[in-house]
């Protein structure tokens, strides 16, 4: 393997364990002899990729890294990133893909991009407001809450869900732990009847604002020979933009959990 390729796996590392990183650290994560690490490590350093901390011998992000990072958050926020993404699931799946953010107990539209797959195609344009608890979007933006957060936002609100909404704060923290372990959350005509979405969310660290990404169909075309493809791609574009803006839930996130 070459050093660059080296170099690129050490950083992935740091990012995933979100911890300075030893020697020893790198060379059992990567399955690297210690030589070959120590070599790769040194040179980070040299040319400042690193840094050592001179008591723990231990390697952190160096101040290109830093510097490379400061530039990159202060000039892309992560609605445009997400933004991006919308475009590229529309172009590959068809269907019509949103922007959401989290605000309070509701998800709210920060951005619309029509789809080209068929004579019909959901429309909700920026600024509409709907019940968290009551679509996918929603449900993935509160699944970044803890379940008593969730809880004290919503709680008084399930005696108005409808379809196949949650209805009650058990089946609500069931659900938001599945979309937990999966990444990407589906419904099916719960808020808006004959409407079903595939979403995903991200946490901005900075902000601490959550935001969402997914798509909206006509309900009949969401099934189980595509809700899975559908899931991985919109899980896949929220794993994106949050590898890039450091959400600590995609950074641990593992394509083993892939399969799920």
């Amino acid at each position: 393997m070459s050093t660059l390729a080296n170099a690129r796996d050490v950083l992935q590392l740091m990012a995933r364990l979100q911890r300075d990183l030893t020697v020893t650290d790198v060379a059992g994560a990567l399955d690297l002899p210690k030589s070959s690490v120590s070599r790769t490590l040194s040179m980070m350093a040299d040319y400042g990729f690193l840094d050592r901390d001179p008591t723990s011998r231990a390697y952190r992000p160096g101040v290109l890294v830093m510097e490379a990072s400061y530039h990159f958050r202060a000039s892309r926020s992560t609605a445009s990133l997400l933004e991006e993404e919308v475009a590229r699931l529309v172009a590959d799946i068809g269907y019509t893909g949103y922007v959401d953010v989290l605000d309070g107990p509701e998800s709210l539209v920060l951005h619309m991009r029509l789809g080209t797959t068929g004579a019909l195609q959901a429309y909700t344009p920026a600024g509409t407001r709907a019940p968290a608890y009551a679509s996918s979007m929603g449900r993935a933006l509160l699944a970044r809450l803890d379940d008593a957060q969730v809880l004290r936002l919503v709680d008084a609100r399930l005696e108005q869900s409808t379809g196949s909404a949650p209805r009650t704060p058990g089946e609500l923290t069931s659900c938001l732990a599945r979309v937990r372990a999966d990444g990407w959350e589906s419904s099916r005509g719960e808020y808006v009847p004959n409407v079903a979405g595939v979403s995903a969310a991200v946490l901005d660290s900075d902000t601490g604002q959550i935001f969402g990404i997914g798509v909206a169909l006509p309900a009949p075309e969401l099934h189980d020979g595509n809700a899975a493809r559908f899931g991985r791609s919109v899980r896949d574009a929220a794993l994106r933009v949050g590898k890039r803006i450091g959400d600590p839930y995609w950074l641990r996130y593992v394509e083993a959990d892939a399969g799920r």
